[in-house]
């Protein structure tokens, strides 16, 4: 069975075994990579989102991944024009696609009000319950992502009055909203204002 890329055969391609074991690895890379930029932007005076550090560890992760690609091989051009170029779109892909997973996993990290309170509950010991319901009011909930959108430069504050700064993030939306007018689902959240108060009730 022959490439579609090229006249290469894939079992023919140096180190292909060692390629794919790299990309099952580089999950650990982006981690690893993570971990440090995000203290070297915050050590820089950075104040870096936690998405942002992200993405610019994942990119610099891409860089050892396509030396290492390179040393096994499977870039070699002697191979032919078309199959290195085909071999980079490979590695290219399916980093790109264990690079989404990996936002996922920091956005479920992040922003999970879910996995925030079990953790909370759990490394306290117990917390009272007036005192949840204070710390995960509406008020402060909306103040801390108006604090994310400002220092990402999303959302700008001057005279008690929000306005959007850079419309990046909208054009994303716009995207998601067509996505969702695709598939049948509502663009805009229910009325929270006609929407029954929720209750917490003790466990009996």
């Amino acid at each position: 069975m022959r490439s579609a890329c090229g006249t290469v055969e894939v079992a023919e391609l140096p180190g292909l075994g060692s390629l794919l074991l790299l990309l099952a690895a580089s999950p650990i890379l982006m981690f690893a990579a993570h971990a440090a930029a995000h203290r070297l932007l915050d050590r820089a005076g950075a104040r870096p989102a936690v998405h942002a550090s992200a993405l610019v560890a994942l990119i610099a992760a891409f860089v050892p991944v396509c030396g290492v690609a390179w040393r096994l091989g499977i870039f070699d051009a002697s191979q032919g024009a078309a199959t290195p170029l085909c071999a980079f779109a490979y590695v290219a892909i399916v980093y790109g696609a264990l690079a989404v997973l990996y936002v996922d996993v920091v956005n479920i990290a992040e922003t999970s009000l879910h996995m925030h309170l079990l953790l909370e509950i759990a490394w306290s010991g117990g917390v009272p319950l007036a005192d949840l319901l204070e710390r995960y009011s509406a008020d402060r909930m909306i103040a801390a992502r108006l604090e994310r959108l400002t220092s990402i430069g999303q959302v700008r504050i001057a005279n008690g009055r929000c306005s959007i700064a850079n419309r990046s993030a909208l054009y994303l939306a716009g995207a998601i909203d067509a996505w969702r007018v695709v598939l049948g689902l509502p663009t805009t959240p229910p009325d929270a204002a006609n929407a029954p108060a929720a209750v917490v009730r003790p466990a009996r």
